[in-house]
């Protein structure tokens, strides 16, 4: 039994990741603040201190929470969620400081890149979606100067998440050395 309410207490934080996530996201969103995004912080926290199917159902989740506020166009993006929950998980397999969360953002951009880009190229012909931002100038740039499609976005892609991505998994690295953080976690009982 006290595995079972273990799980639940994850899966429980789960869905708090969840929303942390769909609040902080649609915050910046709306705020149209450059650069940021702020919609994997509970995805990536989750994957770094709990196994790894819990990571990959909070990112899932998140898309699904976001395609019924925001539109069904959020859930390809899903992919790209889960790239960030394997990507996190893996890096931090042996500790998450401060070096290694800046290492893993790099890597979360890295391969989430290729996923975003594909999915930007279905659904926004390579650019960043329904409002222009400042690396979509850059894509049309790119494509204008006769770089493949793919290319350009993945590049923007790449350039949209780098200092989102460092900065997230920097701020799940402070959260998860805290030691109030450490005390909530203790009673939890899940293998990674």
């Amino acid at each position: 039994m006290n595995k079972e309410k273990s799980q639940l207490q994850v899966l429980i934080f789960c869905a708090l990741a969840i929303g942390v996530n769909v609040v902080l996201g649609s915050v910046v969103t709306y705020t149209h603040m450059p650069l940021l995004f702020l919609d994997a912080i509970g995805t990536i926290f989750v994957a770094v201190n709990f196994p790894l199917r819990y990571g990959l159902l909070t990112g899932l989740g998140t898309n699904v929470v976001l395609a019924v506020i925001h539109g069904p166009l959020a859930l390809p993006f899903g992919l790209v969620s889960l790239t960030i929950a394997l990507v996190a998980h893996l890096a931090s397999r042996s500790g998450f400081g401060y070096k290694r969360a800046i290492l893993t953002g790099v890597l979360i951009v890295f391969f989430g890149s290729f996923v975003s880009a594909a999915v930007r190229l279905v659904l926004y012909d390579g650019f960043n979606g329904t409002s222009r931002t400042l690396t979509d100038v850059l894509v049309f740039t790119l494509r204008a100067d006769g770089l493949n499609r793919f290319v350009a976005a993945y590049t923007g892609a790449f350039s949209d998440g780098i200092i989102d991505k460092i900065l997230s998994c920097l701020l799940v690295s402070w959260l998860s050395e805290s030691q109030t953080v450490r005390r909530l976690f203790s009673n939890l009982r899940v293998s990674r």
